[in-house]
């Protein structure tokens, strides 16, 4: 009887996941790393808020007609890096996060689950080679599991892991990129950035009733960026293509129904210069072009990113501004 009732209390987590819906929209962390290349003694600092909205419910590549359920991830982003050489790079970043998941009934009753706290931070270590105008960086470093993955609605359940701050497990986070300028622009910018997330086993989910991992991720970003006068004033338009493969999150070594697929998406960005406190206001919409989910789940339907970059030059030189894109 005992053996009985621990193999329920196993399988529930698994087919709630699957009768609420999961997805895959997730934090943005990853995909918010990587300065541009920079001078040798610099500060980075970078401050936004992202909000991914997810509305669109399909199995595989088909838009069901639904709209009673909703998924918003509200990121708070602190981004830092500091150039020890002109080939060595320091970053981090530390995320605070709000999850909410809400579901209307056909007879309108209300059904909402939120959750808030500090998120998982990134720390790495970048490498830059310089050759024949063109750079290429590559990083590497712990996701490291500080975000809450215990939140409990006000009913008292354990909320889903893919509803959770945190992790609670050590991922690792692999970047390599390459950036070019044009001769012919100098201010212009190419750059694809590709990033591996290698994700850990949370051996302590649900009280340690069970092992929970989120599908390892992989994202190449590719785009051009440049500064262009208009009303006498700078801007920094840019624009860029993000594809996203996320595998199925497991639990105990199984496949999670309802998780992971393929994600292509198109940015929109600019960034506002202050030239009097050297500093940028950098603005960001990303839409989905086409996705691929795995079974039946929502799927993002846009993202908007703000926020405020600045960079310090603490050797002999000036500061200079840095538009982010």
């Amino acid at each position: 009887m005992l053996r009985c009732l621990q193999i329920i209390i196993l399988l529930i987590p698994s087919l709630t996941a699957f009768t609420q819906t999961c997805c895959s929209g997730g934090v943005p962390v990853s995909s918010n790393l990587g300065f541009q290349s920079s001078d040798e003694r610099s500060i980075h600092i970078s401050l936004s808020a992202d909000l991914n909205f997810l509305k669109t419910l399909k199995t595989e590549s088909s838009v069901l007609d639904d709209d009673q359920r909703l998924r918003t991830t509200q990121s708070y982003l602190l981004r830092g890096a500091y150039t020890l050489t002109d080939r060595l790079t320091i970053e981090g970043l530390f995320p605070i996060v709000r999850q909410t998941r809400r579901i209307t009934s056909t007879t309108g009753a209300l059904d909402k689950e939120s959750t808030f706290g500090i998120g998982d931070p990134v720390a790495l270590l970048i490498y830059d080679v310089l050759k024949k105008g063109v750079t290429f960086r590559l990083g590497a470093g712990p996701q490291i599991p500080l975000g809450g993955f215990e939140q409990s609605n006000t009913r008292g359940l354990r909320l889903l892991e893919d509803l959770q701050p945190g992790s609670g497990a050590w991922d690792l986070i692999v970047l390599a990129s390459v950036e070019h300028s044009l001769k012919s622009r100098p201010s212009s910018l190419l750059y694809l950035n590709s990033i591996f997330s290698f994700t850990g086993v949370n051996n302590q989910a649900r009280g340690g009733a069970q092992s929970y991992e989120f599908g390892n991720d992989i994202q190449l970003i590719a785009g051009y960026s440049d500064q262009v006068f208009v009303f006498n004033n700078i801007i920094a338009p840019g624009f860029s293509f993000r594809y996203r493969h996320a595998a199925r999150d497991l639990i105990n070594g199984s496949a999670l129904p309802g998780t992971g697929g393929n994600f292509l998406f198109t940015r929109m960005s600019n960034a506002i210069p202050f030239p009097k406190i050297n500093s940028s206001l950098n603005i960001n919409l990303e839409l989905p072009i086409w996705s691929r989910v795995n079974d039946t789940q929502l799927s993002p339907t846009y993202s908007i990113n703000v926020g405020w970059s600045k960079k310090i030059a603490l050797n002999n030189q000036q500061d200079q501004l840095i538009l982010f894109n």
